[in-house]
């Protein structure tokens, strides 16, 4: 079996890179490929990944390479984990919001927006690439960001081979299990909403429904990503929230902190990777390879200890903020959710796993075309989104409709290049909320991106 990770060097490549090597021999994974675009990020990251998988999986046929074509032939299945634009246009869009008094978080909102007008454009010609080149039956899993918006474009575009791919509600349960002293196993739970904006809506052990008294906990809001919410909220929602609804519950909060910042997170982001790959391409791996780990574990655990710190005034217990540590027992990981769903494919043991797919009935209150985020029954024929009485909040399916109506109409206008379109989306953001402030906003993202974009139909 062969796997490609397409923007295989960034900052994540050698956390992906261990969770892929510590399945290589259960999966039958015996071709991994790392594709990068970008040749200084290749050299930074490409001795390393190389050192650290023949390490990990000695038997594995492992390559990292510029070469587009050559790493997606043959591929049985694709990640992608893109950044268009680099670093550097994550500030742009940040920037570009909060002149406008808008939040400019990068997968929310007008952030989001920006992010996707150059996400979208790329992931079509890899799609397309895939129909000519990829293995019979392949599958795509997308990280790249925003997954739930991508994910619709591409959908809509009859890439049915897509899948909306995210971590952070499969960390989230396993930051109450260790809470509470069990394995995530051990759960059976509901979830849905969209991505960075999902509901645990039901928390079962042993049968039992636990939620009601989870959400009671103090522990929950100072050990996990709850930290983020005040316990009467999600105690009058009943949920557990993802971590990205901090934007729309507190949202002149998140404003005013991020106004009041000396940086942004996109330019503190910006710095760290800069001198992350400085660091690493002074260095050899084959002389000081684990120099190398000691560099990219510091800057790493850097990046992790002040995740929304900027955004939110909390910061993380750095203490209690793991490390990279390439040896360590592997749990998961950055791309456990994927392998996941390929074990269920090659096995047929039935499994569970969030992940952004197609309603289809899921919920009567969404389009059956309309991307969702949702736990999903997994076996041979893929992820397949749970039915279940979802009991959430009429304020919360508002919002998830809300913002559901967003992606669609913003899908859309990205493919069509249709400026009315884009205005619409924008406009009806709860994050934005404004005829004017969509238009300010869509024309300095389009003047900032012709260079992905082109030209637009107004």
């Amino acid at each position: 079996m062969k796997l490609t990770v397409i923007g295989g060097a960034g900052a994540r490549s050698p956390m992906l890179l261990k969770s892929l090597a510590a399945q290589a021999k259960p999966l039958d994974l015996t071709d991994l490929t790392f594709m990068d675009d970008d040749p200084v990020r290749l050299k930074a990251f490409g001795p390393l990944l190389t050192e650290a998988a023949g390490r990990l999986a000695p038997g594995l046929r492992f390559e990292v390479t510029g070469d587009e074509r050559k790493a997606i032939e043959g591929a049985d299945y694709l990640i992608t984990t893109i950044r268009a634009g680099q670093d550097i246009s994550r500030v742009i869009d940040e920037r570009v919001a909060l002149r406008h008094g808008v939040i400019g978080q990068e997968t929310t909102g007008a952030g989001g927006f920006a992010m996707a007008l150059r996400s979208i454009p790329a992931l079509i010609h890899y799609c397309e690439l895939a129909r000519e080149l990829a293995a019979p039956g392949f599958l795509m899993f997308n990280f790249t960001n925003p997954a739930g918006l991508v994910t619709q474009a591409l959908r809509d575009l009859g890439y049915d081979f897509v899948y909306g791919i995210c971590d952070a509600p499969t960390g989230l349960l396993r930051q109450v299990a260790r809470l509470l002293g069990r394995r995530p196993e051990e759960f059976r739970s509901e979830l849905i909403g969209l991505n960075h904006l999902s509901y645990f809506t039901s928390l079962k052990l042993d049968g039992r429904e636990v939620l009601p008294e989870l959400l009671q906990d103090p522990r929950l809001y100072r050990e996990t990503d709850m930290r983020y919410f005040r316990p009467e909220l999600a105690q009058r929602l009943g949920c557990l929230l993802n971590e990205y609804l901090y934007y729309y519950y507190y949202r002149e909060q998140a404003e005013a902190h991020m106004l009041s910042a000396k940086e942004t997170r996109g330019e503190r982001i910006e710095g760290l990777n800069r001198q992350m790959v400085e660091g690493l391409l002074r260095m050899d791996a084959g002389r000081d390879f684990e120099g190398m780990l000691a560099l990219y574990g510091e800057i790493t655990h850097r990046r992790e200890a002040d995740y929304m710190a900027s955004e939110s005034s909390i910061q993380r217990d750095e203490a209690a903020t793991p490390r990279f540590d390439l040896y360590a027992p592997e749990e998961g990981g950055y791309a456990g959710v994927a392998l996941k769903i390929i074990r269920a494919r090659i096995s047929g043991e039935p499994g569970e796993m969030s992940a952004c797919v197609p309603n289809r009935g899921t919920v009567p209150w969404l389009e059956d075309s309309d991307v969702i985020e949702v736990l999903c029954a997994l076996g041979k024929d893929g992820p397949v989104p749970k039915k279940a009485d979802y009991h959430l909040p009429e304020g919360a399916k508002a919002l998830i409709q809300t913002v559901k109506f967003y992606e669609r109409a913003a899908a859309r206008a990205i493919v069509r290049k249709d400026w009315l379109l884009a205005r619409d989306a924008l406009a009806a953001h709860p994050l934005v909320n404004s005829y004017s402030l969509a238009e300010s906003l869509l024309n300095e993202y389009l003047n900032a991106y012709q260079s992905y974009t082109g030209g637009w139909n107004r």
